[in-house]
C-alpha cells in the first residue's frame, strides 16, 4: 500500500547552516525517482546531528560553482532529507540529500562548495514497504512531489523566506 497521506507541519528549527562539498550518492534520486538531488559530504553535518535529527526538511541552498550560469548560483528554495534513508539496506551512514527548487538542465556540480540552511521540519522520515513496491506504485514520487509543494508553500511564509538574504550566502566565510 502507498502511504503518502503523511501529516506534514511547519516546525521551525535553528537555522542550521552547512557548508560542504556535493559529493556522490547512489543515483536513485534522479535515475530511480525522477528528483535529482544535491547529497551534502557528511564531513559538513555529521558531528552535528544526532538520530532525532531524522526527516524531511525545508531550507535554502546555494551552490557555488563559477561554472553555472549565474541564476543557477541564486540561493533557492530546498526540499531535503537527513537520515539513514530506511527504504535502502545498503545505506552505510546518513545522508543530508537536498532537491533544490530550481532547473539545473540536468546539470552534475558534483564536488562544488553547497551552503545549506536548513530551518524547518517538516515529517519523520516514512520505510516504504518495499523497494519494488515504491517504485511501481509511484509512493516515493508522489511522496516526495507533495513534500516539495508543501515545503516551497512553506518557504514562501514570511519568517522563513527572510531567510533566503542571510549574509551566510553572501560572505565569503562559511559557518559549516
Amino acid at each position: 500500500m502507498c502511504r503518502t497521506a503523511v501529516q506534514r507541519v511547519i516546525d521551525p528549527v535553528g537555522p542550521h547552516r552547512l557548508t560542504g562539498k556535493v559529493v556522490e550518492g547512489f543515483k536513485r534520486g534522479s535515475k530511480q525517482l525522477g528528483w535529482p538531488t544535491a547529497n551534502l559530504d557528511p564531513a559538513a553535518f555529521e558531528s552535528r546531528f544526532d538520530a532525532s535529527t531524522e526527516g524531511v526538511y525545508v531550507g535554502w541552498a546555494a551552490i557555488r560553482d563559477p561554472t553555472l550560469p549565474e541564476e543557477a548560483q541564486a540561493v533557492h528554495k530546498a526540499v531535503l532529507s537527513m537520515g539513514w534513508n530506511p527504504t535502502y539496506t545498503d545505506v552505510k551512514q546518513r545522508t543530508v540529500e537536498a532537491y533544490l527548487c530550481h532547473d539545473f538542465c540536468g546539470r552534475d556540480f558534483y564536488g562544488a562548495e553547497m551552503r545549506l540552511m536548513i530551518c524547518a521540519f517538516l515529517r519523520s522520515n516514512v520505510k516504504f514497504d518495499s523497494f519494488d513496491e515504491l517504485i511501481q506504485a509511484r509512493c516515493a514520487f508522489t511522496a516526495i512531489t507533495d513534500d516539495v509543494e508543501f515545503g516551497q508553500r512553506a518557504l514562501d511564509g514570511a519568517e522563513l523566506a527572510l531567510l533566503q538574504r542571510d549574509p551566510f550566502f553572501s560572505s565569503d566565510t562559511s559557518a559549516g
